[in-house]
């Protein structure tokens, strides 16, 4: 067409032209679509239209789009080339109006086939011109050759010109043959059927057949298969079958999941590192002759001959389809629905004449380079499986909204809403499936966001949906309670997403932790004050949210009590009445009023009427914590004002009427307390209220009210203040209290002016002014007056030869003077005369207004205030002022607001945000009930009538079974006890569907700890007892065994996490329960399945449900026993392994049952056979598993076994021509093998001299003898490493017995080269995996154990005549040691050893799957997978370009297990040519050394008995020691030396290495001294650190010399090693990996050795001449010095110093220096964990912290007397070790040793701590613990004649007298 020509073109005008002729067409109906949807490069150009600069007509193009989409085959090539991806990257950067034409055809895009098979078909795949492999490239319409796939974002669209992407390594590329193409597309065309049970079969025979054959990357570099799995994820979430294949395709992508990571285990493995490409065709010479497979083909029967298929030996007519031979590739053309399934069950099988005329479609060949750049990467695949199987996580949902593809985290927070928003009316069970899917989805969120995300930038990339659930998650405390690591984490994230709902979750938080102070506070049992009022603190400020009032009563009684003694602690009394000012002023009235109603019940308590009948003289005290200035204050001036006004008044008025009811003393705190709040009170003072009535009398002098209250001046100043009050009656009462003051006065009588009843009538009114003054200064502006003028108008004024009117003037103009900041000297030399009064009043008023202390120290003169009160009569009564009320000033008053009341959180917000509500419910009634524990025990009943606190706190119902399902042993009970009660198949199902998921989301949470195990819990419970019931009575029924399948799958899996968590334990319960039932039911034959059982099911059940459910059932069980075996394989509990045996046994004979494929009724399947191989592997993995059957001998059984491996081989391998290149039955292959080899070693177990894999072995079959070992050798070149590996290894067990080794060589007579050759060419094939080439050596090291001849008269006389080497052109042949030796030569064997050492890899991990184009990185450097980030183009590995020629030099990689099998099977001569190689350079020869160390290393876990072999060690440390002194004569020099002569030669050229190492350190020394010293330090720290690494490798090698020698730490003693150490201590601190070195060298030094101790104190042998230990010279100071410095997160430093100082403990000299710095001092300064935290450390591990350290040093202390000593000094450390010794073995054991002292008994009886830790270890389950507290009590009482004096010896003696008559 012509747009497919056109669409590409560069110019616009001819794509423009191209559009509008084909959308012509369509609209005048000369094309249709059905006619162009076969056009692929139509769809690529029409996507690609969006990606030039210049783009037109986007309207049309969509609208195409649109119109395509609706057509089936068009919307499946749409998908095919990305269009998803594409158009969802595109909507965005449209036009609104454009979206919604994008959000159609997407829509569309997403229909998918109806599931009933009476629906018309979607997909035609009849109108397919090409297979689902052949995609065309998708770099053409990206314009870029980047590999993409329909998950992956187009790399250009019209905004975006930028997308970074992770760059993943993808796997080495593996071709296929055209059956292995056909298969994979077969299954993929019937994943896309519309047929469930097609589609249902088709997912089953992917888990257990495709998937265990071919490779799991496989399945990423041909996608077709993943992404229909996916698609079919996408399938609405109704009933029927479209949730049952949900479940079918998780299925299989789980089983990729593991297979990939096994995949990425086994590329990671150095072991199995190989450069090989992948095998196109193979070597003929290893291929099976066709005279073998004449022979194999008459051996079997008849109906074999007319069929492409090889039967199985023995069997007549045709086996079933689906094992990936030829015959299964072609499809029916008359079954479309089928798609070309692989199997179909059940089927009528064909004739063997159709069978004949059935070929395999031609394929095609295969573009390479297109299938790359179409493949996933792993990257690609996680994300593109989680962008369909997340939302599947939001389950319950009746229908499903078709959406665009959403990001992974927005759908999670979406999920996490839902589960969490769900309504409390839904059935319990749905509410409980909800919280555990809210569960499980908040861990999974919370590792995702930590593998993907770092929370640094989160902010930018986490969805809002995702930060709301984020923020949920951080607000539900009982998931927070059950995991707090992970909740810590989402704060973390949550910070930085969203800041407001950080300070939201921290207000709640807060909140949560001041409703636990309020509970802990009405808990308190013991009474440490100090925490109870910080508790009560913090329950104070919780209030606003828990409401709970009793507390304030509770806090009043506690200041009440601490204020009423007589000395009362000041910080206790400080601290309670800050809580009681808190309360009084706090700004909540119902808190307010509660306070002071409690206060004043207390005070009627203590000053009511009947106190005088109690004759308690002391009860008034209780009401001390009133009598205080600050809290009479706080009541008088705003509780008299509030709505509390009633009570405040009731307490004011019961002190000021307690006179009598108060001792003196009280009466006296009361009066001084009440003096500076008078002004205050006085407000109230009145005549007609009690409480006005007693402010008045405080100031009366009548005899009524003379008590000496308070002094005179008080008293008027008191009654001066009445006479502003607005109340004429007060005021006329004031006058009546202020004239005593006046008469009373010495010169009243001529005083002026006289007090006549006129004046005192106008008293009242004195303060009583028309408008009210301005008394302020103004201050603003400085004056401008000097102090001289201002001094010389007081002059004038108080002189007395001035005139008076002068006076006046000086007065009033210095009155007018002092409106500024001048002052005179004293205000009493103020002469007082009628004109000057009102200038002298006014100049008065300003000076104390001005100067405060002026004005207090004024006001406390009677005598002043007497004359100003004259002065004030005497003016007023020259004044006419109306009888009018007014305040005369505004004077200062009280605060507005009181300075004790607290600024309240905001509440509101949280009380209304329901999950924030939900979390404080939580949190309060957790801690109300002290625990989780407690509170769902008594809310176990939904209990309805708790009033014990405010009920907006009572949790709903739906709270309590959210915590329920949450609450690890809780929901556990309940699941357990829903079994025992179950009454039919749901309910226990269900309950085991909860127990499944328990257990998933306990190992989901790794490396979360959480705070209970689901597997320890479940140990706490009899869940055996329930579920043995159903594994004791046959399953009757289909649903019987359904339910079997979910009983066996919750076995799977607690046994799985049983195994992952726990370490070896001396009595696994749970594995002998497992085992006696096993041993003792049926379940062992449930294996067997329903074809060869007697079926008891119901005949209305249908078959293939029996089938299919039987299947299920057969593949959990051989998953659960292969788990067993492993768990067998690491136990140590005796009873189980006594047990082993016999299930060993039986599980063997069910397992040769089902293997006995001739006897099958439909000849044998490969998903049973798959099952029944891998249950083989793991069974004969294990010893003696044919030892213990009652039925057959070991041999015998071993011999049905051989058989039906060899059948298995012979029909799966030899008969379809040898080294198939399929990889369809694989997995049998690889499992038979592998069975085979670990049979080998078992009949090698059995009778070590005389077994064999040959014809004897299989004479049971009359055809197995024509074999022979002929389908072994094709095996050692398969294309599968792991066949490789296996078969090689068989082959090395063959060769160990003669007769193997003749039958090997028989074997490969018709191969070129032989045997020999054969070997030698896999062993010297560099790029040949380590592995292959180890048991390649393995059978080589056997071959020549062999008596060779060594020339040709020997060789007419032998019976073994190998090798045997021809040369064709001499004709010479050579057998024996010469054909060996030409053998050697002709191969260049020792240069590929040379090579192979060169190369040695060490490296635990590796991986070689991106090449740099420049040059090749080194093993070392491709340890692991590349997940940065990167803008490259192309993100396809170098492995995966097949066609591409490599541009660097394949990387050989040698692993320590090859070398040592080079070394075994060669003369040691060899390493010494190597040796002699090397430069003789000591820091080279030191890392050699190093490195041969850990090769050697290497080889002892491998294999003990080659180190055995003191031939190859003793010239090897003698070569090496030789060069390390420098000495190269003795190299290469063969002795033989006798064995006193080996020992004498090692120690002395041990002895000459550790002189050596110890003076290349002072060397060291004297460099690094000199480089410090020199001026220049440009390169000082480059030369620092590498002395530094040489000084290390030195110390290693030492240490290596030292370990349990004493002749070497002697020798290191006499050069002075420690003072060679101490020189360089001051670098060694710089540098953490050496020090750690050094500490190491210096504990293996000092273990065991007092000299060696001694000379660390400086005082032994090894200490300079003449030197004596100071204190702080030695190289012990400098250990103590760096143990007890502060160690960030207890470094491997600080470890180490303490376990050298444990070491030098030992010694009395370093015990001594110990104790002369006081270093034990330190240990009361060691942080202890709380008692909780105590608690939960185990008795047998003091753990490695800092407190466990000390606890170890003091051990070793304590062996010694003077230690012991050292000890007890420290005033507190027997009572901390006491405290410790209930959860600490070590400090148990420490106080254990003190007790053998004699000096120590006393200290130790008198401390009842000590002796109740003592006691109570009688009581221990723990019988080390039960012998350590009886032996230290023994000794107490032993030969101790003052212990028999003590109280508690009678009770030790009774004690005692029974604990030893139950022993």
């Amino acid at each position: 067409m012509h747009f497919v020509l056109c669409g590409s073109h560069s110019l616009v005008e001819i794509r423009v032209r191209a559009l509008k002729s084909i959308l012509c067409k369509l609209d005048h109906s000369l094309v249709s679509v059905s006619d162009i949807v076969q056009e692929k490069m139509l769809f690529v150009y029409l996507l690609e239209w969006f990606n030039f600069p210049e783009v037109p007509m986007q309207e049309e193009v969509l609208e195409l789009l649109s119109t395509l989409s609706k057509h089936p085959s068009a919307a499946q090539m749409l998908r095919d080339v990305g269009a998803v991806d594409f158009l969802t990257q595109l909507s965005p950067n449209v036009e609104p109006r454009l979206r919604a034409v994008i959000d159609g055809t997407l829509d569309q895009l997403f229909e998918l086939p109806e599931l009933l098979p009476s629906h018309a078909m979607v997909y035609s795949h009849g109108q397919r011109t090409t297979t689902p492999t052949e995609h065309f490239p998708k770099k053409g319409y990206f314009h870029k050759s980047v590999p993409s796939h329909t998950d992956a974002p187009p790399q250009k669209i019209a905004v975006h010109e930028s997308v970074r992407c992770l760059k993943f390594s993808v796997f080495p590329w593996l071709t296929l043959t055209n059956t292995d193409r056909h298969i994979l597309s077969s299954n993929e065309s019937s994943l896309r059927s519309s047929n469930p049970n097609l589609v249902r079969t088709t997912c089953e025979l992917l888990c257990d057949v495709i998937m265990q054959d071919f490779p799991a990357e496989i399945f990423l570099q041909r996608p077709s298969i993943v992404k229909n799995l996916l698609s079919l994820l996408r399938l609405g979430s109704g009933k029927g079958e479209a949730s049952y294949l949900h479940l079918q395709a998780l299925s299989c992508l789980r089983q990729l999941c593991v297979g990939l990571r096994r995949r990425l285990r086994f590329h990671q493995d150095p072991s199995f590192y190989s450069t090989k490409q992948d095998q196109v065709s193979q070597n003929s010479s290893f291929s099976y002759s066709q005279e073998v497979r004449t022979q194999r083909s008459q051996a079997s029967s008849p109906g074999a001959e007319c069929s492409p298929r090889p039967s199985v030996v023995g069997r007549t007519g045709q086996r079933a389809r689906g094992d990936g031979q030829d015959g299964d590739a072609a499809s029916n053309s008359g079954s479309s629905h089928r798609g070309g399934a692989v199997v179909q069950a059940p089927r009528q099988p064909q004739s063997p004449a159709d069978v004949t005329h059935l070929a395999l479609p031609d394929m095609g060949a295969e573009d390479v380079l297109e299938l790359q750049l179409q493949q996933l990467t792993l990257a690609q695949f996680t994300v593109a499986t989680m962008e369909h199987a997340i939302p599947l996580l939001k389950t319950g949902r009746s229908h499903y909204q078709k959406e665009k593809l959403q990001a992974c985290m927005e759908q999670l927070g979406d999920i996490l809403s839902y589960h969490q928003s769900y309504s409390a009316d839904i059935p319990h069970s749905s509410q409980v499936h909800h919280r555990m899917a809210y569960t499980g989805t908040a861990i999974f969120t919370i590792k995702l966001l930590q593998t993907i995300l770092p929370p640094e930038k989160a902010s930018d990339n986490l969805p809002e949906s995702t930060a709301t659930a984020i923020f949920h998650l951080c607000l539900d405390t009982s998931l927070g309670n059950v995991l707090p690591s992970m909740q810590e984490t989402a704060v973390a994230y949550l910070e930085q997403v969203n800041s407001d709902s950080h300070d939201l979750y921290r207000r709640v938080t807060r909140a949560a932790f001041w409703m636990e102070s309020t509970c802990n506070f009405l808990k308190e049992g013991e009474k440490n004050w100090l925490e109870l009022l910080e508790l009560a603190d913090q329950a104070i400020d919780g209030l606003p949210f828990h409401q709970h009032l009793p507390i304030i009563k509770e806090c009043v009684h506690i200041c009440s009590y601490l204020w009423k003694f007589n000395q009362p602690s000041p910080l206790l009394q400080t601290e309670s009445q800050k809580l009681l000012l808190k309360l009084l002023s706090h700004p909540l009235l119902p808190v307010k009023t509660e306070t002071y109603e409690c206060s004043l019940n207390l005070v009627k308590d203590c000053l009511g009427i009947q106190n005088v009948s109690r004759q308690e003289p002391g009860a008034c005290g209780g009401v001390n914590f009133l009598l205080h200035h600050r809290v009479l204050y706080e009541i008088s001036a705003f509780g008299l004002q509030d709505s509390v006004n009633v009570a405040a008044k009731d307490i004011l008025l019961f002190l000021l009427k307690g006179r009598l009811m108060m001792t003196a003393s009280t009466w006296d705190r009361f009066n001084e307390a009440l003096y500076p709040v008078m002004p205050i009170l006085q407000g109230y003072a009145g005549t007609e209220e009690s409480l006005g009535n007693c402010v008045l009398l405080i100031s009366d002098m009548s005899d009524v009210a003379r008590d000496n209250m308070f002094p005179s001046t008080a008293k008027l100043k008191a009654a001066l203040r009445l006479l502003f009050t607005k109340q004429p009656t007060v005021r006329i009462a004031a006058v009546q209290q202020i004239l005593p003051h006046i008469t009373s006065d010495d010169d009243a009588n001529s005083a002026r002016p006289h007090l006549d009843q006129p004046v005192i009538s106008s008293l009242p009114n004195l303060y009583c002014l028309r408008n009210p003054l301005d008394i302020t200064l103004d201050t603003s502006n400085k004056s401008v007056l000097k102090v001289e003028s201002v001094e010389k108008l007081f002059s004038i004024m108080s002189s007395d030869t001035v005139d008076i009117s002068l006076k006046r003037s000086a007065a009033e103009q210095l009155s007018v003077v002092l409106q500024g900041k001048l002052f005179v000297k004293d205000p009493n030399d103020i002469i007082y005369l009628d004109c000057l009064l009102e200038p002298c009043v006014c100049i008065l008023r300003k000076l104390v207004y001005a100067d405060p202390s002026l004005r207090h120290s004024l006001a406390q003169r009677n005598l002043l205030l007497l004359t100003l009160l004259r002065v004030l009569i005497t003016l007023y009564s020259s004044a006419k002022f109306p009888p009018r009320y007014n305040i005369p000033f505004q004077a200062a008053t009280h605060h507005a607001v009181s300075p004790y009341c607290c600024v309240l959180p905001p509440s509101s917000d949280l009380l209304t945000l329901a999950p924030a509500r939900q979390a404080l419910q939580v949190a309060w009634n957790t801690a109300w009930h002290s625990g989780i524990d407690n509170l769902l025990e008594e809310l176990h009943g939904i209990s309805t009538n708790v009033t014990e606190f405010h009920p907006d706190l009572k949790l709903s119902e739906a709270q309590v079974l959210s915590l329920r399902a949450v609450h690890l042993p809780t929901a556990l009970q309940d699941c357990i006890q829903a079994i025992v009660t179950a009454a039919g198949h749901s309910s226990v199902t269900s309950a085991l569907s909860r127990l499944s998921l328990y257990l998933l989301t306990d190992r989901l949470a790794l490396p979360h700890l959480p705070t209970y195990s689901c597997r320890d819990t479940l140990n706490s419970l009899s869940w055996q007892a329930a579920v043995t019931r159903f594994l004791q009575v046959r399953p009757a029924c289909v649903e019987d065994e359904r339910l079997l399948v979910g009983i066996v799958a919750f076995l799977n899996a607690y046994f799985k996490q049983m195994h992952t968590e726990s370490a070896s334990d001396p009595e696994d319960e749970d594995l002998r329960w497992i085992l006696e039932l096993l041993l003792n039911q049926s379940l062992l034959n449930l294996l067997l399945g329903v074809e060869t059982q007697t079926s008891t099911q119901s005949p209305g059940e249908p078959e293939e449900l029996k089938n299919h459910v039987s299947q299920k059932l057969q593949r959990e069980l051989t998953s659960f026993f292969n788990l067993l075996l492993l768990r067998l394989s690491t136990t140590t509990d005796r009873l189980c392994l006594a047990l082993a045996g016999p299930f060993k046994s039986q599980l063997a004979v069910r397992l040769l049952q089902s293997l006995r494929v001739s006897d099958a009724p439909r000849f044998y399947g490969l998903p049973s056979l798959e099952r029944t191989l891998q249950g083989m592997v793991s069974l004969t993995a294990q010893p003696g598993w044919s030892s213990h059957c009652p039925d057959l001998e070991p041999v015998s059984l071993c011999s049905k076994y051989l058989s039906g491996l060899l059948e298995v081989i012979s029909s799966f391998y030899v008969e379809w021509g040898g080294n198939s290149l399929s990889f369809m039955g694989k997995g049998v292959t690889k499992n038979a093998v592998i069975s085979l080899l670990h049979l080998s070693h078992e009949m090698m177990a059995e009778n070590k001299d005389k077994w064999s894999l040959g014809s004897e072995a299989a004479a049971e079959e009359a055809s197995a003898s024509q074999l022979g070992l002929a389908w072994l050798i094709p095996l050692w070149v398969d294309r599968d490493q792991e066949v490789r590996f296996a078969s090689l290894g068989l082959g090395a067990a063959l060769s160990s017995v003669p007769s193997g080794c003749q039958a090997l060589c028989a074997s490969c007579q018709n191969i070129s080269g032989g045997l020999w050759g054969t070997l030698l060419n896999i062993l010297l094939d560099q790029q040949e995996s380590s592995m292959v080439r180890r048991e390649a050596a393995f059978i080589l090291q056997n071959l020549l154990v062999m008596p060779m001849p060594a020339n040709a008269e020997e060789a007419k006389d032998s019976h073994w005549q190998h090798p045997c080497v021809h040369d064709e052109v001499s004709g010479v042949s050579l057998v024996g040691l010469p054909a060996l030796q030409a053998l050697l030569y002709h191969c260049q064997y020792f240069q590929h050893v040379a090579l192979s050492a060169s190369n040695c890899y060490q490296g635990r991990y590796t991986f070689h799957l991106q090449s740099p184009v420049t040059s090749g990185p080194s093993p070392q450097e491709s340890n692991s997978l590349g997940s940065d980030t990167d803008t490259s183009e192309s993100v396809t590995s170098q492995d995966s370009r097949q066609g591409e020629p490599s541009a660097v030099e394949p990387v050989v990689m040698v692993t320590p297990d090859l070398m040592m099998a080079h070394c075994a099977a060669q003369d040691i001569r060899a390493v010494g040519l190597l040796l002699i190689c090397l430069p003789v350079c000591f820091g080279t020869l030191l890392h050699f050394l190093s490195g041969f160390s850990k090769l050697l290393q290497s080889c002892v876990m491998v294999s003990q008995e080659l180190i055995g072999q003191m031939d190859f060690l003793k010239h090897l440390l003698t070569t090496l020691v030789a060069m390390l002194m420098l000495d190269t004569k003795g190299i290469g020099q063969k002795r033989i030396l006798n064995s006193d002569e080996i020992n004498f030669k090692l120690f002395s050229t041990f002895s000459g290495l550790i002189d050596s190492c110890v003076e290349q350190m002072k060397q060291t020394h004297s460099q690094l001294h000199l480089e410090s010293v020199r001026p220049g330090k440009a390169s000082h720290r480059k030369k620092e650190d590498g002395c530094l690494k040489e000084v290390k490798l030195t110390v290693e090698i030492l240490r290596s010399a030292l370990y349990r020698n004493d002749e070497c730490k002697v020798v290191a003693t006499d050069a002075r090693l420690t003072l060679a150490l101490y020189a360089l201590w001051p670098w060694l601190l710089l540098d953490d990996p050496t020090m750690e070195a050094v500490l190491e060298l210096l504990c293996v030094y000092t273990a065991d050795c007092t000299t060696a101790c001694s000379s660390l104190c400086g005082s032994g042998p090894g200490a300079a001449p003449g030197s004596k230990c100071t204190l702080s010279n030695s190289l012990m100071h400098s250990v103590m010095k760096l143990a007890s410095g502060i160690a960030p997160d207890n470094s491997p430093i600080q470890k180490l110093a303490f376990s050298l100082l444990a070491n030098l403990a030992m010694s009395r000299e370093c015990r001594g220096l110990l104790q002369k710095n006081n270093f034990v001092q330190a240990f009361l300064s060691v942080p202890v964990p709380k008692a909780g935290s105590v608690k939960a450390t185990s008795m047998r591990c003091s753990g490695g912290s800092l407190l466990g350290l000390w606890l170890r040093l003091l051990v070793n202390l304590s062996f010694a007397e003077d230690g012991q000593q050292s000890i007890l000094r420290v005033t507190g450390a027997l009572e901390l070790l006491a405290d410790l010794a209930q959860h600490r073995r070590h400090a148990l054991l420490t106080l254990h040793n003190l007790c053998f002292c004699p000096a120590n008994k006393p200290h130790v009886i008198t401390n009842d701590k000590a002796m109740k830790v003592l006691l109570c270890c009688l009581d221990s389950k723990d019988m080390e613990i039960r012998c350590m507290g009886a032996s230290a009590l023994w000794a107490l009482l032993h030969n101790n004649q003052r212990v028999q004096t003590h109280t508690c010896i009678h009770a030790l003696k009774l004690y005692f007298s029974a604990f030893t008559g139950l022993c």
